[in-house]
């Protein structure tokens, strides 16, 4: 009797960490959030890594898709209990235990079809559930720079690209040089923060190029693939010349001391920033030095000086038009105050010297200046051409027009800023000692207003 009892017990009762649960309140844990595979290879070679998926649940959670992204076109294959797939269904694990998923990489670096990052995922749906684990990997032979600082005196050359995956820093005291014809792609979100000084060095014919980590056609005019060239407060001695940096969310900001109101200081020379998600230039209580400078294609401003600063702007072209953002407000804007969410305000002097420079886009207003009148203030702007509402800044010396294309620009529609032979900047500028254009075309003795001098033939 006792016997007979014991066995019809046992075989009623399944432990349950064997149930399965499909309660969608039950969570699945990882041992990781992304998998990294950092080798870069010289030929081709694969490597595998692992990660596991953990069932912290009395009862069992099934599986319903075990797969990569990407399907069957991945560079990567997953392992699950010594069975190599793309994709795997109706795995189980049991309650307190583990899955163990191997993933394996095959890379080519010599294919110049393959990204500099390869990246794909694992998606995992249990339960009304869909999640998933970040794969990445180095492809194309290049310098990989994954969320670390750069060490001092660095200098990156036009020898390999260089490729900033999870951000990079420039630590106060140090210095990083870029030399002529230097590629630096950025990944998402990533930023390339400056504490310390930065000085790209590109020439008329090697450029520096700063961008995404894209190379498709389709990503050739794609705001919003990286994140920004961040200079902290104080970062002083920085130089960006002949250089393209294009398709992020802000190409550059200069950041402020919000307890000393101190920002950081930026020479811009020859240099085009274009197809920003959020503005060209940022400035909090910034020093800019510019000079051939264009900045396109930007949600919100093109270039923004808030709370104070000074800006040296001569021969800069701003065009917001054609833009296929929607958008509000001024392109190019200027403040000597910061007024805070909480009602404080942080205010700087404002020195502001703009000449021979066009500002345009498709608002009635594109340029702004808005003063604490209790703050100094000092504004020069002369000989520029303005898409304005203000009649008063013809008065100085400027051009004020709502006439569609009013500058003359070559092929605005493909974002082509240089001028017409019947353009309305051509032989307007002052002189000045900007002897050459963006492009390195020489000005002659009655220079052309705006970054570029025209040409009598246009490539």
């Amino acid at each position: 009797m006792f016997f007979t009892l014991g066995i019809s017990a046992f075989m009623g009762c399944e432990p349950s960490s064997e149930d399965i649960s499909f309660d969608p309140s039950l969570r699945l844990t990882y041992s990781t959030d992304t998998v990294t595979f950092d080798t870069l290879f010289s030929t081709v070679g694969s490597i595998t890594k692992r990660f596991k998926i953990y069932n912290p649940n009395e009862k069992a959670i099934q599986l319903n898709e075990l797969s990569l992204g990407s399907g069957n076109q991945s560079s990567y294959s997953l392992t699950v209990n010594g069975v190599k797939e793309k994709s795997f269904q109706n795995e189980i694990i049991y309650g307190n235990d583990s899955l163990l998923v191997l993933v394996e990489v095959l890379i080519d670096p010599s294919n110049q079809d393959l990204p500099f990052l390869v990246k794909d995922s694992v998606e995992v749906a249990y339960n009304s559930r869909s999640e998933n684990i970040k794969l990445v990997s180095w492809g194309q032979d290049a310098v990989f720079i994954n969320n670390e600082a750069i060490p001092c005196n660095t200098t990156w050359t036009k020898e390999s690209p260089y490729v900033i995956y999870d951000s990079a820093w420039v630590a106060q005291g140090c210095q990083l040089t870029v030399e002529a014809g230097a590629k630096i792609y950025i990944d998402n979100d990533a930023l390339l923060t400056i504490a310390g000084s930065l000085i790209v060095q590109g020439t008329s014919d090697e450029k520096v190029e700063i961008s995404g980590t894209r190379l498709d056609a389709k990503y050739e005019i794609a705001p919003g693939q990286w994140g920004s060239l961040f200079f902290f407060p104080g970062s002083t001695g920085n130089i960006i010349d002949h250089t393209i940096i294009k398709n992020g969310t802000t190409g550059i900001i200069l950041a402020i001391n919000l307890n000393n109101g101190e920002g950081a200081e930026l020479q811009l020379h020859n240099t085009s920033i274009q197809h920003m998600s959020a503005s060209g230039i940022a400035a909090y209580a910034g020093t800019i030095e510019a000079y051939n400078l264009e900045v396109f294609h930007c949600q919100n401003q093109l270039l923004g000086g808030f709370g104070g600063g000074s800006y040296t702007l001569n021969h800069c072209t701003f065009s917001n038009e054609p833009n296929d953002f929607s958008r509000e407000g001024a392109s190019v804007g200027f403040t000597n105050y910061l007024e805070f969410n909480d009602g404080t305000v942080l205010a700087n002097d404002l020195s502001l010297d703009l000449t021979n420079s066009i500002i345009w886009g498709r608002e009635e207003e594109e340029f702004l200046i808005d003063l604490n009148s209790a703050i100094p203030a000092s504004i020069n702007v002369e000989r520029n051409i303005l898409r304005s509402a203000d009649e008063s800044w013809s008065l100085l010396n400027n051009f004020i027009s709502q006439e569609n294309n009013y500058p003359g620009f070559y092929v605005p529609d493909f974002y082509d800023y240089q001028i017409d032979s019947l353009s309305n900047a051509r032989d307007s500028a002052l002189s000045s000692l900007v002897t050459h254009d963006i492009l390195g075309t020489p000005r002659d003795a009655m220079p052309d207003i705006g970054a570029y001098e025209r040409k009598d033939s246009i490539p």
